[in-house]
């Protein structure tokens, strides 16, 4: 019977609990009562949350009728709603206009988009996810002004990002990277776009002054996914599909081919090369087809889950990135977890960690140009009866006539990959001793592990020209351990209602140390896998090993005020120490300003609010510093080689690096003034800004003077002069909503002009990219410089008319159909006081148009980018044109080449010997127009809620790069390079067309 009770009393209990539990129904809608899918909502307190389904409606369960429902979506205003007695709670949501509360991410802390008083730009994570990159930064392109990014193709290549323009001429371009508050270095190739939250750029010097040291090209914070109280939540992404490699160039079959060259011997006064051509009609070697790959896989995936209470949050992710090259071997994978659990102990005291491990494995042939270039008649084995049987199967390929060795073998061949292994940490911990006051302390740790191993067996396919008689095998290891820590405390407070302050102040510390050691040797005593170790060989073995570290001690505070919303005030100071100069100049200041004035606030503006939403003036200055020089420029450095003597191996050592104990900061400051604007309830928004900046005492490796008694190849680095960039950013942005139909177009427009202001000496000339390039006071930096080809000589007449004032020729071994060579200083004499600017790498305007289009289910994104006004130095001509040499050419070269006159004026005839020099001397022949506009991304989803157990299943397909317009006849006109070697085209690895499939499901 005391069972019976007791089984009665829970049973009672239990349908108590069942009462008490209240389920709630409803809709969710716009304003325009259009429904919305996708609504969170989220019973306060607990882990329960539903999703609306696509007709807007819910369904949950709440404990009692005390609870709270919270609505929120992204673009509307969050509601929270008490429950009391009601079952039906039907929702209307308000648009969110209120971009200006978004938190933007500013050094060591993150403020209101209101209260920023410098010129950031931030980037969603949500928009960066649309297209497939293995560098997230590629994603970027065009949707920030001011920063322009110049793809790169081939796996695992990392894009070339200028903030701004240039702020140095030899030393890196790029920016710094710091992942959720940690300085990452130059590079985020370790990160996949699906696990980042936010990108906030910090464009000027008043925002980045406060990394000092390590901002000179700007900064880009990346904020990645945390974990946020609730019911556990999964994720799946995952795109893949295959880039597409096309021929760049339509070139001669093996008949054309031959007609080319026996134009060109004849021309030149020789028998032809291969007379009868036309028995080579049909016997065409198809090279490309035989080595390349025209489609190549991609794959992108990402495994998320995150959740967790009020007390511990968590967030977990595996991705994987493959990239295959367009060989049957090589490509890009990369392997990548990140782990981040943050605590809440008390209302005071917080806690978080983040673990991300990786692997990368890369490697890849680079001779995809010999595919075009070897002639098409030679075969790509060797006949039957030119095989004795003892080859190895290195061994068995034809030798080309044209000096172009075997690709086809040379793929065969490669053996030359790397493995990188690392781990990065990175923990905080944050207390609040008082209101307002906040401590924190974050340190990161990383270890890696980079292996590079080659091979290079024996083979002999021609024993004069193409052979290597001993294999050899090569494995170089580094190692790199580098830590940070960082400590702030930050105090805000509000007083008499309209003033607010906030002061931080810090200190950071950051070290990095690395070492490698590399072994060589040669006569491994086959060429099996297995034997490709360094201890496997048997002859001139060798081994080096080095170390080397730096490290950066610095101060920082900041100082923000506002009064009463509308007038902004900030200043910050960064003191760096750096191990890489000597005492004298280790330390240097790094002090910015910026102030703003929300004039849209003003109660003279009270009228305007229903057109103008916000309209603040902003202003900054600036200084920051760059010290990315090698760790010990302050030293003479002895290099080592070696002279083969008697057959046997002697090692040399010789002055290679010249100290200079006086080196200091290259120091770049600036100033930016800038106008934000909203009209008509945001629905059109915008930037325009305008900044100055002034690169001093510019770091830069030269020769050390010859008169000094050194080798010429002994270098210095030293400090050279000033520069000076100015131009203007526009960011113009447009959104509305009309019933189911939303669309939306962002603009961004940037120009940068620089000049060099002063070098070290009057009339210095900085030469750069094997002197074709110059570099003068005056002028923007790394101009091509060379001769001005000014139309071919068309007949006899012209030719002879070509001379000083006593009639001699100016090119003595010049006939009709070569190029004519401007004298360009009018002396009567061609010579190097002829070579003059012919071209400039630095674009006029980077543009940028992003435009979004959604109806009910369906969504359409569509990206473009575009470089006016370049110039771009097409190194393939010489290749492509030039009779003197037995590579392939241009399919018709023969009928495109002068061959008589008014049959072309910028081709020159076909020559052997091309004593003229038309393909020789460096000259605008080679410069064209390197201006494009391409579509970068075109992406079509369609996504369904609450559907099949999901919360929500998006699947998308989308185009990348797939449709180019450019003059440039070069492979691809994203070309990047050096400061002083920029705009250099030739068989670069193109940026590749790609198709996807992606699909995201949440649940």
């Amino acid at each position: 019977m005391k069972y019976k009770f007791i089984g009665l009393l829970i049973a009672v209990l239990c349908s108590a609990a069942t009462f008490a539990q209240i389920t709630v129904k409803g809709t969710v809608k716009d304003k325009a009562a259009v429904p919305i899918p996708g609504v969170n909502v989220f019973v306060k307190g607990t882990q329960t949350s539903v999703s609306t389904d696509f007709d807007g409606k819910y369904a949950i369960v709440v404990p009692s009728k005390e609870a709270q429902l919270e609505f929120s979506f992204m673009g509307f205003v969050t509601q929270t709603i008490k429950v009391d007695q009601k079952t039906v709670v039907d929702i209307v949501l308000s648009d969110n206009n209120q971009t200006l509360d978004e938190v933007v991410v500013v050094g060591y802390a993150t403020v209101k988009k209101k209260d920023v008083t410098s010129s950031i730009a931030s980037v969603k994570g949500k928009e960066l996810q649309t297209m497939t990159v293995g560098n997230v930064t590629e994603s970027l392109q065009g949707k920030v002004a001011g920063v322009q990014i110049t793809g790169a193709g081939g796996p695992g290549a990392q894009p070339r990002v200028l903030i701004r323009g240039i702020s140095t001429v030899n030393l890196s371009t790029d920016p710094l990277y710091v992942v959720d508050g940690i300085p990452m270095g130059t590079s985020i190739n370790f990160l996949s776009n699906n696990e980042i939250e936010s990108m906030d750029v910090l464009k000027d010097a008043s925002a980045s002054a406060i990394y000092g040291s390590r901002a000179s090209n700007g900064v880009i914070l990346i904020t990645t996914k945390k974990g946020k109280a609730g019911k556990t939540k999964f994720t799946v992404d995952m795109s893949t599909g295959y880039q597409i490699m096309n021929k760049p160039y339509d070139m001669a079959n093996a008949e054309n081919y031959a007609n080319i060259l026996n134009t060109a011997y004849t021309n030149s006064g020789y028998s032809e090369y291969l007379p009868n051509a036309a028995q080579y009609r049909g016997k065409t070697t198809d090279w490309w087809g035989a080595g390349i790959n025209r489609n190549s896989s991609v794959t992108n995936a990402s495994i998320g889950v995150s959740g967790g209470s009020e007390k511990n949050t968590y967030a977990i992710s595996l991705n994987y990135y493959d990239s295959d090259s367009f060989y049957d071997i090589g490509g890009w994978k990369r392997v990548t977890a990140r782990i981040a659990n943050d605590f809440k102990f008390t209302d005071k005291f917080s806690a978080g960690i983040t673990l991300n491990p990786r692997y990368e494995t890369w490697g890849s042939p680079s001779n995809w140009a010999d595919f075009v270039k070897i002639d098409p008649i030679t075969p790509i084995y060797k006949p039957a009866d030119q095989l004795n049987g003892t080859e190895n199967e290195y061994s068995i390929y034809a030798r080309s006539p044209s000096y172009v060795w075997n690709p086809v073998a040379a793929v065969k061949r490669y053996d030359d990959y790397t493995n990188l292994y690392n781990l990065n940490s990175n923990a905080y911990l944050q207390y609040e001793p008082i209101k307002g006051l906040i401590v924190r302390t974050q340190g990161s740790v990383e270890f890696g592990n980079k292996i590079w191993n080659k091979f290079s067996p024996d083979f002999v396919i021609d024993a004069a020209h193409e052979k290597a008689e001993i294999n050899s095998v090569e494995r170089k290891a580094t190692t790199n351990v580098d830590w940070t820590w960082q400590s702030t405390a930050t105090y805000s407070k509000t007083f008499a209602e309209k003033h607010n302050a906030s002061f931080m102040a810090g200190v950071t510390m950051e070290n990095y140390d690395s070492s490698d050691v590399w072994g060589y040797g040669e006569g491994v005593p086959n060429n099996s896998e297995s034997m490709r170790e360094v201890s496997a060989a048997t002859k001139n073995r060798n081994s080096s090993g080095t170390s080397w570290s730096s490290s950066i001690l610095s101060y920082i505070s900041r100082l923000s005020y506002n009064f009463d919303s509308k007038y902004y005030l900030t200043a910050s100071f960064r003191r760096d120490g750096s191990s890489k100069f000597m005492a004298n100049n280790k330390w240097a200041n790094f002090p910015a300003a910026s102030a703003s004035w929300r004039i849209s606030n003003e109660d003279f503006m009270a009228n305007t609010t229903s057109t103008i939403n916000n309209l603040t003036f902003r202003a900054g200055w600036g200084r920051v510093g760059n010290q990315n020089l090698p760790a010990s420029v302050y030293q003479s450095n002895i290099g080592q080689g070696y002279y083969v003597i008697d057959g046997n191996v002697v090692d040399t050592s010789y002055p290679s690096t010249m100290a200079n104990k006086d080196i200091r900061w290259e120091i770049v400051e600036d100033v930016n003034f800038g106008l934000d604007f909203g009209l008509w309830k945001n629905k059109i928004s915008g930037t325009l800004e305008y900044y100055q900046k002034t690169t001093k005492d510019m770091l830069f490796v030269k020769q050390f003077p010859t008169y000094s008694g050194f080798p010429s190849y002994a270098t210095i680095w030293t400090n050279v002069g000033s520069m000076r960039s100015n131009g203007i950013d526009l960011l113009l942005s447009y959104k509305d909503k009309k019933g189911d139909f939303s669309y939306g177009a962002d603009l961004t427009f940037t120009t940068v002009n620089v000049k060099m202001v002063s070098l070290s000496t009057d009339g210095e000339k900085l030469y750069g990219s094997s002197n074709r390039t110059l570099t003068v006071q005056g002028e923007e930096p790394g101009y091509f410089y060379g001769y001005v080809a000014d139309g071919l000589f068309q007949n006899q007449t012209e030719l002879n008319s070509h001379t000083d004032e006593h009639g001699t020729k100016m090119q003595p071994y010049a006939q009709v159909g070569d190029v004519r060579f401007k004298d360009v200083n009018g002396d009567g004499k061609l010579d190097d006081k002829d070579r003059t600017k012919i071209g400039s790498p630095w674009a006029d305007y980077n543009v940028g148009l992003n435009l979004n289009f959604a109806y009910k289910n369906f969504d359409l994104v569509a990206n473009f980018y575009s470089s006016i006004g370049n110039d771009l130095v097409n190194q393939n001509i010489s290749d492509l044109y030039n009779g003197a040499s037995l590579t392939n050419k241009v399919s018709g070269l023969d009928q495109m080449a002068w061959h008589g006159e008014g049959t072309s004026n910028y081709i020159p005839r076909l020559s052997k010997d091309d004593n003229n020099e038309n393909f020789t001397k460096f000259s605008s022949l080679y410069v064209e127009d390197g201006s494009f506009v391409r579509m970068k991304n075109l992406q079509l989803g369609y996504s369904l809620y609450n559907k099949f157990g999901f919360d929500k299943l998006r699947i998308s397909l989308s185009g990348q790069n797939l449709w180019t317009w450019t003059k440039y006849s070069g492979v691809d006109p994203e070309v990047g390079g050096g400061v002083l070697g920029s705009g250099f085209g030739g068989w670069n690895y193109p940026v590749q067309p790609t198709i996807l499939m992606g699909l995201n499901v949440a649940f």
